[in-house]
């Protein structure tokens, strides 16, 4: 399959040219929930294509407002949290650094619409605080981010090791904490 999703640079393009033209910037009645569920006017779209077709056009305006933009026309949606999920995590290589000075562990996720990204000094695991709750994201593209799901990240502490005090996962030769604790914070 050919990916059609568009460059950050043609998106960027059509974002100036919008601005250029000065288009109006609508309010789309489009939401995508904290569980990556995205909805149109109130109702849940279930069609994957169409789900998609609009994640493909989905970029992150300066402002930080999240906007569908094409060549013919830009409007703003609602997401309550990252505008996708990582349902899928695929390693490969060693992820133990007592063989080797940096481990050659690699680790792709993958959303539940299907882009994949290594996790690396480029696109490493960001911790955020929320409701006293440490959530783990990853950059996808274009300044959007997902957030890693439950079950992944239980997947990632599964091959996780200490590093310093800190507890982590490697990949592409960085190492990823996975809690913005120590080791010896724990135990208090």
């Amino acid at each position: 399959m050919i990916d059609k999703t568009p460059t950050a640079d043609v998106m960027r393009g059509w974002v100036e040219s919008h601005r250029a033209k000065h288009t109006p910037v609508q309010q789309f009645d489009i939401k995508i929930d904290t569980n990556g569920q995205w909805y149109h006017e109130g109702s849940a779209i279930h069609r994957e294509k169409m789900v998609s077709l609009f994640a493909s056009i989905l970029t992150r305006l300066e402002d930080g407002a999240f906007a569908l933009v094409t060549p013919g026309e830009i409007g703003t949606i609602t997401v309550e949290d990252a505008p996708f999920i990582v349902t899928q995590m695929d390693i490969s290589g060693a992820g133990d650094a007592s063989d080797a000075a940096v481990p050659d562990q690699i680790i792709r996720l993958t959303t539940s619409i299907g882009d994949t990204v290594v996790v690396d000094a480029t696109h490493p695991i960001e911790l955020r605080e929320s409701d006293g709750v440490e959530k783990p994201y990853i950059m996808i593209r274009n300044g959007l981010d997902a957030r890693i799901n439950r079950a992944v990240f239980y997947n990632m502490a599964d091959h996780s090791v200490e590093k310093n005090g800190q507890i982590g996962i490697w990949s592409s030769g960085v190492f990823h904490p996975l809690s913005s604790q120590s080791v010896d914070q724990d135990d208090e």
